[in-house]
């Protein structure tokens, strides 16, 4: 172990992953085309059909094999085989941390974008849902502003979803995991014409493994879901094809699963609450998709509305004495619109422009309640206090992007620029009320508004030689707006200051792609710096969570990938990524020179993978891989005294495949390793030493299977 940890360490300091694609494979597919080239993918992430040679930007393509174990994956399941990526796997949906090459943030708007179909998703309680029916995940590292705005300062995740088939199919999955965990989804394609259509359902439920022990060591973090899809896709005789797609998806999950520190490190999965919590979330989207090829102008547009209302309880203490515990209650509409045109054809000089606008309202309701152990946070009798705001938010964007290709042999040139504006309007307003009080007293009131507004430009040069070998250099400006807080933390003023600042960043970065010649060999990988202004950070409050600007940092790092079949049909799989990211200025001068937290100094993921076709019982694959994904250093508090240090969690995937059915075994840290996902200082730890430190165990081993069936009609 200790030899890769040093193996990681020295390639990942010098290099960066720029790409990993593999080729999903049908039942039917030969599985020695998983190896084939990685320029046979096509990318849409930059709002054109690219092949990821082409890309002057870090790179991973993921298809749903690429993801180890897990009956229903989610985005989180990404962690470490995504280089340099890393989604907390604790928490609940509303609030999950997510960092790349070391810049992120644990709340607010999220560092990358989210597009599913090339649908903005702009929130971050709705990143977590299940991967089912994907034909691949693109994965762009590094700001992507000037084509996506605000919201992808530091990435992009763009998720294609299968389209509807031109046949009749239907395909069942059932799955049962660890702590009683069951998945089932139906997919169902149903044309009729020239329109494709497709439903799908998806149902997941699982017991959980924390243990409350106020509640008489009953579950604490069960979970239960189920989503509704419909898609649909008319293909008329005039080269226009519109696309029609609809998803809800209803969840409830148990709460926060914190407990003290020094009690967890003698037993882990357990917390001791005396107010039960959870979070429910309903989702709803819609979007109508148009596109049409002419001979000289591609056009496509996509309008979207979606609809969120989601509630958390929450015992905010997370001990079991009765201090204070909150009641969120938020709803949500949002509607974007964008309109492209492009050069139709690729030849020496090629462009895309568009236009992307949205309006975006916001209501919050948040509820704290102080019971009759206050005294260990307030001085104050105090019994309620209520928050209430509404935020309407709305910008308008123009971009345009253009590559000149063949400037000498092999070498292109990308230039780009976007210019981003919005606008936040808020209306707030909290009350107090406090014991043997009739009723509320009016404290806080106000009404604002701000504006931010930003260009995005990006540069890159990609040289080619012979097809193998490219390598690039990219420029880019990365930027979010800033917004306002949902709550006042600081109740000894009159005057209360919600709204923080907009941050950006640049950055910089060169990498390398090569291809071998009889495709049983390639390495990608990049170096980049990072310089962070102004970097939005979340801060646990008095009363609840609050986003701060807090100051300037760097980021320096790389990644590599390698995929290497050195035996027949077997393949070596390695890609890590190194960030080394620092305050260089800080509002809390103490804080200068310490890491960003939440961010793993460095991710992995190496293993070997054996596909093979066989011919037995129906069945004409069989594969089967060992993987290892590891973590570096993590800091959880900006003093960086709450520290995880470095650990390796060892999976297990096994699966046949077959014209009518698969089956899946697979097992995740079937070591049983013991870390930790999260900690926070927890605010009644001034009274209450032994839960000043506080945190959240990783998830424990755990194993599973599925089965799939599916019919097909013969076309």
């Amino acid at each position: 172990m200790r030899l890769f940890i040093s193996i990681l360490w020295l390639i990942a300091g010098g290099l960066s992953h720029a790409q990993t694609a593999v080729v999903q494979l049908s039942s039917t597919d030969s599985v020695y085309n998983s190896i084939q080239e990685l320029e046979e993918i096509v990318v849409t992430a930059e709002k054109r059909e690219l092949s990821p040679k082409d890309i002057p930007a870090a790179l991973t393509v993921v298809t749903p094999r690429n993801i180890p174990g897990e009956n229903n994956p989610d985005l989180r399941d990404l962690s470490a085989i995504v280089s340099n990526f890393y989604m907390q796997q604790g928490g609940l949906k509303l609030s999950t941390p997510i960092y790349i090459r070391g810049i992120g943030t644990a709340s607010g708007t999220p560092p990358v974008g989210l597009y599913v179909d090339g649908v903005p998703v702009f929130d971050k309680n709705a990143f977590v849902f299940d991967l089912y029916d994907i034909r691949q995940i693109e994965m762009l590292r590094g700001p992507q502003t000037t084509l996506y705005g605000r919201n992808s300062i530091n990435g992009l995740i763009h998720i294609t979803t299968n389209s509807p088939d031109r046949t009749f199919s239907l395909q069942a999955k059932a799955g049962y995991a660890s702590y009683n965990s069951r998945n089932y989804n139906l997919i169902i394609n149903l044309p009729i014409g020239n329109y494709r259509q497709k439903l799908s359902f998806a149902y997941n439920k699982s017991e959980g493994y924390f243990r409350n022990l106020y509640d008489h060591n009953r579950k604490s973090n069960p979970s239960d879901s189920y989503n509704l899809r419909y898609q649909g896709n008319l293909y008329t005789n005039n080269n226009w094809k519109v696309g029609i797609g609809a998803d809800f998806n209803h969840s409830f999950d148990g709460g926060y699963a914190y407990h003290a520190l020094d009690s967890l490190r003698t037993k882990r999965y357990q917390v001791n609450y005396n107010t039960p919590s959870s979070y429910k979330r309903d989702l709803f989207s819609s979007s109508v998709n148009f596109a049409k090829k002419g001979r000289y102008v591609a056009f496509s547009g996509v309008s979207s509305y979606s609809w969120s209302k989601d509630k958390q309880l929450l015992d905010a203490d997370f001990t079991y004495l009765d201090v204070f515990d909150n009641n969120k209650k938020s709803r949500q509409n949002l509607l974007t619109q964008e309109i492209n045109l492009q050069s139709a054809t690729s030849g020496h000089f090629s462009w895309t422009a568009g236009v992307f606008a949205f309006y975006k309202d916001l209501s919050n309701h948040y509820l704290a309640n102080f019971g009759k152990d206050k005294s260990y946070l307030l001085p104050l009798p105090l019994k309620h206090a209520k928050y209430e705001n509404n935020t309407t938010t709305w910008g308008i964007a123009g971009y345009g992007q253009f590559t000149i290709s063949e400037l000498w042999p092999g070498m292109s040139f990308t230039a780009g620029i976007r210019y981003d504006y919005e606008k936040a309007e808020l209306q707030y307003r909290d009350s107090v009320r406090f014991e043997r009080a009739s009723g509320y007293i009016p404290y806080h009131n106000s009404k604002e508004n701000k504006k931010f507004k930003d260009w995005l430009p990006k540069f890159s040069l990609l040289q080619k030689w012979n097809d193998k070998v490219s390598l690039y250099l990219t420029v880019s400006k990365g930027y979010k707006a800033g917004g306002y807080n949902i709550i006042a933390n600081d109740m000894s003023l009159q005057k209360v200051a919600l709204d923080y600042q907009k941050e950006q960043l640049w950055n910089y970065e060169a990498g390398v792609k090569y291809f071998s010649q009889n495709k049983k060999y390639n390495l990608n990988a990049a170096v980049f710096y990072i310089d962070w202004k102004e970097q939005q950070i979340f801060v646990m409050g008095m009363m609840g969570p609050e986003i701060k600007n807090a100051g300037d940092a760097r980021s320096i790092g790389g990644e590599i990938d390698m995929q290497w079949e050195f035996l027949p049909w077997l393949t070596f799989l390695f890609s890590a990524g190194y960030s080394n990211a620092k305050y260089y200025h800080n509002l809390e001068k103490s804080h200068e020179g310490n890491r960003i937290v939440m961010a793993p100094e460095f991710t992995g993921n190496t293993g070997l993978m054996y596909r093979k076709p066989i011919k037995w019982a129906g069945f004409n694959s069989f594969s089967a891989a060992t993987t290892v994904n590891g973590f570096g250093t993590q800091y959880f508090d900006e003093a960086n005294l709450l520290k995880q240090s470095p650990y390796f969690l060892w999976n297990l995937d096994f699966s046949m495949s077959g014209k009518y059915i698969d089956i899946h075994l697979w097992g995740k840290n079937i070591l049983d390793k013991a870390f930790f996902s999260y900690m926070l200082n927890n605010p009644v730890g001034g009274k209450l030493p032994q839960y000043f430190n506080m945190g959240q165990s990783g998830a424990p081993a755990r194993f599973g299977a599925s089965v799939v069936f599916r019919l097909k009609k013969q076309s």
